[in-house]
């Protein structure tokens, strides 16, 4: 997903504290019993935290938060205690780069869940993979991620440590361009931001479109007046816009058209589907159209559960779709700890078999099943296409590819 800002190179760590239901792990260690010493093992979070896309990060954070507190309630790793570890990437490449070599370079560091975005999570991977860190992204959507930049003739995975809980970009642009065709669409206009997730879900949307995908040109991640390319989608002739970014551009994007009397929907990946793109466009966004990861989980057991813990654990921000990815990357990472800390002497030790063991997981997740498969990539690969109805997002059909 794309960045918004360029900023100095800084990482800034975010200790959670009590008042943001932090992770109940301690320090460098502790007393399971009387006699018993307790060894720590971090799960670093590399997510953004500040700027007008923290809400994806939080969102994570606080699911990562949420399935490492239960897990030390639970004590299920015996010996073992969990701690969070979170580093602002601040949605910026080089800032995540950073924060990976401070991941990479604690011994006390098990796993790293991140990055929201793709670009900034194929920035962060190369320190990462050197150091051998299992890295389970929540979010980050491009195909070349785990199947290398030729994914679509020759794909040959990249990273042996890296793994995700969200279908790729191929799956979600053609879930938006089936469900597209099925209204009975046949010309949309399509533009991105210029980060890897945007060019990613274009092309895989235009891939997969049987009708014509006008290409409109890149959209200003800093100047929202989108009046020239408001013109070029009414000269299109379009019926719908595929946008290639996130809330802060689509939601002035979606807003601008329908003022200028350009009634039509804009469609976007999961990353508009949040409680902040709807007041971003307004009442006029009904209509408009996003993905999600997995199936709605308010029609899955463990997702409804995931819910009501989420609810109880009064976190400051409201639960999002990325709340839930950042809980089911969490709970990959601790299944495969579980097998991988239990015969180690630190969580450096600790990583090659918790890489092996993550790619044996299984478990109910939030939206369905989480299995990976011989790239890393979740499998099954389920897309939920949702739309604007009654000012809120709503699930209107899911595909599995």
């Amino acid at each position: 997903m794309a960045p918004t800002d360029r900023v100095r190179l800084a990482a800034m760590v975010l200790v959670l504290g009590a008042a943001t239901a932090s992770c109940s792990s301690g320090g460098g260690g502790g007393s399971e019993a009387a006699g018993n010493s307790v060894k720590t093992a971090k799960l670093y979070v590399i997510a953004p935290q500040t700027g007008s896309n923290s809400h994806l990060g939080l969102g994570v954070r606080n699911g990562v938060t949420l399935a490492v507190n239960q897990a030390n309630d639970r004590r299920e790793i015996p010996g073992w205690k969990l701690q969070v570890e979170v580093l602002d990437d601040k949605a910026d490449k080089a800032v995540g780069a950073e924060n990976a070599k401070r991941a990479a370079t604690d011994g006390d560091a098990a796993a790293v869940i991140g990055s929201v975005f793709s670009g900034v999570t194929k920035a962060i991977l190369p320190d990462l993979a050197a150091a051998g860190m299992p890295t389970v992204g929540p979010s980050p959507t491009n195909p070349a991620l785990t199947k290398g930049d030729a994914y679509a003739s020759s794909p040959a995975r990249p990273f042996a440590n890296f793994f995700r809980v969200i279908a790729p970009d191929d799956a979600h642009g053609p879930a938006l361009a089936k469900y597209l065709a099925e209204k009975g669409a046949n010309t949309v206009a399509t533009a991105h931001d210029g980060d890897l997730y945007g060019i990613g879900l274009v092309a895989a949307f235009t891939a997969g479109f049987p009708g014509r995908a006008v290409d409109i040109g890149q959209v200003s991640t800093s100047d929202h007046n989108y009046s020239g390319l408001v013109e070029r989608i009414r000269s299109s002739g379009a019926q719908a816009v595929l946008f290639g970014g996130n809330s802060p551009e689509a939601g002035p994007l979606s807003l601008q058209l329908k003022k200028a009397g350009i009634v039509i929907p804009v469609v976007g990946g999961d990353s508009l589907a949040t409680n902040e793109y709807i007041p971003m466009a307004g009442p006029v966004s009904a209509g408009d159209l996003s993905t999600k990861a997995g199936h709605p989980i308010e029609q899955v057991e463990e997702g409804k559960t995931f819910l009501k813990d989420y609810s109880n654990a009064e976190f400051a921000e409201p639960v999002n779709g990325f709340s839930a990815l950042g809980y089911d990357a969490a709970r990959a990472a601790i299944l495969a700890l579980k097998e991988s800390l239990p015969a180690a002497a630190t969580a450096k030790d600790a990583r090659a078999a918790t890489v092996k063991a993550l790619s044996g997981v299984r478990f109910p997740g939030t939206g369905g099943p989480v299995a990976f498969d011989g790239f890393g990539d979740i499998t099954p690969r389920v897309v939920t296409v949702m739309s604007v109805q009654g000012g809120a997002w709503k699930s209107v059909k899911t595909y599995t590819f």
